[in-house]
């Protein structure tokens, strides 16, 4: 058996440890985050360290070559079993953290300065370092991660191996006791060096295999992810350009993905949307912040729809932006619901007129329209006469069936930009905006109780009713819709009081 010499050994461990200490440190920097890979580097430059400083034995003081050397060694291996708990998220062993470094540090202070004993140096310094390898297999053995835990098995192996060789060493250390300086040559001191060569290289090695292996199952978990989601999801390059598309946004748009890549989202454009959104939109990306709203859009076979998206700029570690992603969700179900709440909360299910909250907020608006062009607004307060007798006599689906008629004649006697509303049971409110006067009115007025009078045909039954109108004017009459509803209210009971079938306006 070939007997190196062991500053020799010492001196390639050193270098070896140089070329593993690059190789960590680079595959730490190349990391999207910090999963434990920036121990690795620590550790094996706290490694490279030592062996430095054991190869310089006889030449530099005992206290840096002995114990601060053997220290930093298992410190070393320490940080390499810390970020190996890290990488596969188990908890971290602070007893290799801090006791063991300590227990290793007294004991060789002790064993050199009060009692020299090679031997058992030797002994305590391998049974450390057995224990971290052995607590090394153990971690990877126990990894849940099973989509890359046969990844760790080289790692385990290696470190595995490096147990094995100083477990022989301690045993032999135990049975045949040195009696000479630790820089002697043997063949169990030239096979546990080679065994740490093979180890730190092959660590560095088995190591980055393992990183890579990590991320690539993660990334084929988020690209599995990515193509089954509920959600459709797009990646364009910064000009906009499709390059990827999973299949719910293919079947929600229904274009083919070759129809897709290299496309424009913008085909999916309903020119429903304002183009200030869009402007906003590619404002924000290009900030780099991610923008968040909802698009109105239109699929290849011309079905609009609704989207909320979420579309967040794609950073490299520079800060550069190299692609954008779209995350969408179908809202148009959302969006219908919406939509029939509102019209079931702001019409009249019979008639389908505004009701009351709706209609008050027209008039808001036409008064404050007309406060700024100088125009008049009218508010009519229209009561039906005799509809209870409908009611009463024919029932309630032929009272039904009047009420629906005369929303149509009121809706008829009016321009579109006017409002017709239905408060309750027979009555009715009417806005006309933009009036010049109060003769206009009239005319309406009088067009109203005309059509109102004109016989309903109920089945075999012709029915006659009559109306009430009450009428107030702004500015004439006050400035604000409840002064005027309250006005128009007042001068229509002023009409039933006196005959009814007729209109009034206000009193000013």
């Amino acid at each position: 058996m070939l007997i190196l010499d062991t500053r020799t050994l010492l001196v390639v461990t050193a270098i070896i440890s140089i070329g593993s200490t690059i190789a960590l440190f680079s595959l730490w920097r190349t990391q999207p985050r910090h999963n434990g890979a920036g121990f690795w580097a620590s550790g094996m430059t706290l490694i490279t360290f030592a062996s430095f400083l054991l190869s310089g034995r006889g030449s530099i003081p005992d206290f840096i070559s002995i114990i601060i050397a053997n220290t930093v060694m298992i410190i070393g291996f320490s940080q390499i079993l810390r970020g190996i708990c890290i990488f596969i998220k188990r908890p971290t062993l602070l007893f290799f953290d801090f006791i063991l470094p300590a227990i290793v540090a007294l004991t060789f202070y002790y064993f050199t300065y009060f009692e020299n004993d090679l031997t058992i140096r030797i002994t305590l310094f391998s049974i450390a370092l057995v224990m971290i390898c052995s607590a090394i297999v153990i971690t990877l053995i126990h990894n849940n991660y099973t989509a890359w835990r046969h990844a760790g098995t080289p790692v385990a192996i290696i470190f595995g191996f490096f147990a094995l060789a100083y477990a022989i060493r301690a045993t032999v250390a135990l049975l045949t006791p040195y009696d000479n300086t630790f820089m002697s040559t043997s063949t169990s001191t030239t096979l546990v060096f080679i065994a740490g060569i093979l180890t730190i290289g092959g660590s560095a090695i088995t190591l980055t295999l393992f990183s890579q292996a990590a991320l690539k199952a993660e990334l084929q978990l988020f690209s599995m992810a990515v193509k089954q989601s509920a959600s459709s999801i797009i990646i364009t390059d910064t000009t906009g350009a499709i390059e990827y598309v999973n299949r719910a946004f293919i079947e929600k748009s229904g274009y083919t993905k070759d129809e897709l890549i290299g496309k424009n989202p913008r085909i999916l454009k309903s020119g429903e949307i304002n183009t200030e959104i869009y402007k906003g939109l590619w404002e924000t990306l290009t900030a780099g912040d991610t923008w968040r709203g909802e698009l109105h859009n239109r699929k290849k076979n011309g079905e609009l729809y609704w989207e909320i998206a979420s579309i967040t700029p794609v950073k490299q570690q520079n800060g550069y932006i190299s692609n954008y992603i779209a995350i969408k969700e179908d809202i148009t179900a959302l969006k219908n619901a919406k939509q029939r709440i509102f019209e079931m909360a702001n019409h009249d299910a019979l008639t389908g007129l505004p009701t009351r909250r709706l209609s008050m907020d027209r008039l808001e608006k036409y008064i404050a329209t007309a406060k700024r062009n100088k125009t008049k607004v009218a508010v009519m307060f229209v009561d039906l006469d005799g509809f209870k007798n409908v009611n009463d006599t024919l029932g309630h689906d032929a009272g039904d069936f009047v009420l629906k008629e005369t929303a149509a004649r009121l809706c008829s006697t009016v321009r579109e930009v006017d409002t017709v509303a239905r408060i309750g049971g027979d009555e009715f409110w009417i806005f006309l905006t933009d009036i010049a006067d109060s003769k206009a009115i009239s005319v309406i007025a009088d067009k109203i109780i005309k059509t109102i009078t004109l016989a309903y045909d109920v089945e075999d039954t012709q029915i006659n009713i009559g109306a009430s109108i009450g009428i107030a004017i702004y500015p004439d009459h006050g400035d604000n819709s409840v002064e005027l509803i309250k006005l128009a209210d007042k001068a229509m009971y002023k009409v039933k009081k006196q005959g009814k079938n007729n209109y009034t306006f206000a009193k000013q």
